[in-house]
């Protein structure tokens, strides 16, 4: 019986390999330096921690403030990604943000799919249902760290570890920090990205 055997690769191919791995990460990350990527998550960190910090002093805003910062978001992304089209060096840079965008979707999908039909009961005080918001807000927290978490397979441990730093933050303000929660989600999240923009900005280019 004849059986091909299969050499392994020499020393020189190894290498050979791993260098290209390094080379399409490499380059990969100074397309996100060279594009939007660094201002969108710093845009979006101000953002997170201006509507978290602002719902930590004055709940009722819980109920439109999202919407607008939201709002706000979309316009400077738009914004953000016309100033830089031109610096784009990669043709798939695009992918990104259709990445983040179906992240989203499908999160906000699961919230609608998740939560009974009739809730929140508008005769109830916030008292009620803050605990609720908790939860709820921590789920939407951590979907941006979960990206980070897989993103940082590709990308480099950098956000591998902020991923998983900030989603044990998260689960710990949530049950040990009750009575400042936004606060803490605030600094933590909203920081996260801030300091994720500007560490693509500094050490990627």
């Amino acid at each position: 019986m004849n059986e091909e055997m299969t050499q392994p690769p020499s020393q020189a191919e190894a290498r050979a390999a791993l260098a290209e791995v390094d080379r399409i990460i490499d380059q990969t990350r100074r397309a996100l330096a060279q594009g939007p990527s660094a201002a969108l998550l710093i845009l979006w960190g101000c953002i997170w921690l201006a509507a978290d910090v602002t719902t930590q002093f004055y709940p009722a805003a819980m109920q439109w403030l999202w919407w607008v910062l939201d709002g706000v978001g979309i316009l400077g992304s738009w914004w953000i990604g016309a100033c830089h089209g031109a610096k784009i060096k990669s043709p798939g840079a695009w992918r990104y943000g259709v990445f983040w965008l179906v992240l989203f979707a499908y999160a906000a999908l699961w919230v609608c799919l998740l939560l009974p039909v009739n809730w929140p009961q508008t005769d109830l005080q916030w008292e009620h249902f803050e605990p609720v918001y908790r939860r709820i807000t921590a789920y939407i927290h951590t979907i941006p760290m979960f990206a980070y978490v897989v993103g940082g397979l590709w990308l480099g441990r950098f956000f591998v570890w902020l991923g998983l730093l900030v989603t044990a933050l998260i689960v710990v303000g949530l049950w040990f920090v009750p009575h400042y929660y936004y606060l803490w989600l605030g600094i933590a999240g909203g920081g996260s990205l801030i300091v994720a923009g500007v560490f693509i900005r500094k050490f990627w280019k």
